[in-house]
């Protein structure tokens, strides 16, 4: 990650082992890094530049012995000089967007909610959108994806990785198509959810912007969307979310095997055991068997007992 200071990889590699080795020589650390003796100098030359490492006497610098400077004072000075050009980014950042705001304004349009057309830019925007969260996520997944698919959605993954809280509810539809994404995303922290009927797609970050479709049609969802920053009506979205999400069921872990366990967590999700039969990779028979099975565990005459013991199961292992 060094080389986010403005380190090339070279660099980067003979820092770190000249660290780890304390001194070496330039024919040493071309051995050690599997690098050409003539780069291995030309980097050492580089690094002296910038103030990381120090040569040790006088005379060719492939035969002379080198020390690194101390990392926290040599890499610190590097991440300040950084950070005075991010601060300087942020500040031209805020006058370009006081000018943009300022032009929509006198177009009259306000700059509370801008229209996107085509998939192709709603799915740049919807990604923008989530590498840009700070704090929190809140997703509805309403059908099958039209703009951005699940597995082609990295941002969503390097959001958890920074801490965004990432809440999401899906329709059974949706556990059906993605299951094992969902539950990776369980796995890595992610909070799904499981509703019956989910209204309408929509995303907010932040609490401070939204995403959402102009129509709920299947040919003209992925057409034309908003994007909406006023905050009473992403506060009126967030809520919405809220509502679903206190509604819904939360999507197990154990989904991912084949044991009892995982049917307990499809039936909960809302699949069918025609779905739930496939997704373990059985027949039918088999989940109608030992679902079957599980209702004489648990007493229940009906199966919708039995997803009230299961629900209130499920409670109590969170619990």
């Amino acid at each position: 990650m060094l080389h986010n200071l403005d380190l090339d990889r070279s660099q980067e590699t003979v820092y770190r082992h000249l660290v780890e080795a304390g001194t070496a020589t330039a024919e040493s650390l071309a051995q050690t890094c599997a690098l050409e003796l003539p780069r291995v100098v030309d980097t050492l030359e580089g690094l002296r530049a910038a103030g990381l490492v120090t040569r040790l006497g006088a005379g060719r610098a492939e035969a002379l012995w080198w020390e690194p400077a101390p990392p926290q004072l040599a890499l610190g000075a590097l991440l300040a000089v950084r950070q005075d050009e991010l601060r300087a980014v942020s500040a031209e950042i805020a006058k370009v967007d006081a000018s943009y705001r300022t032009t929509v304004a006198r177009r009259g349009s306000g700059d509370s909610l801008e229209v996107v057309h085509g998939p192709e830019n709603i799915r740049h925007r919807f990604l923008q959108l989530q590498r840009g969260a700070k704090r929190e996520v809140l997703n509805l997944s309403k059908g099958p994806a039209v703009a951005v698919r699940r597995e082609d959605n990295p941002a969503e993954l390097t959001a958890i990785e920074r801490g965004v809280h990432i809440r999401v509810v899906v329709e059974p539809a949706v556990v059906e198509q993605d299951l094992s994404l969902l539950t990776l995303g369980v796995s890595l922290g992610e909070e799904v959810r499981v509703a019956a009927k989910v209204p309408t797609k929509l995303v907010v970050v932040d609490r401070e912007h939204a995403l959402l479709p102009l129509h709920q049609d299947p040919e003209d969802i992925a057409e034309h969307a908003a994007t909406v920053h006023a905050p009473g009506v992403v506060g009126a979205l967030s809520a919405l979310f809220e509502q679903v999400w206190q509604r819904a069921r939360p999507l197990s872990g154990h989904s991912r095997g084949d044991d009892d366990r995982a049917i307990q967590a499809l039936m909960l999700a809302g699949l069918t055991d025609e779905a739930i039969a496939q997704r373990i990779n059985t027949s039918v028979r088999t989940v109608h068997r030992r679902i079957r099975r599980m209702m004489d565990r648990t007493g229940a005459a009906t199966r919708f007992q039995l997803g009230w013991h299961l629900r209130d199961e499920a409670a109590a292992e969170e619990g």
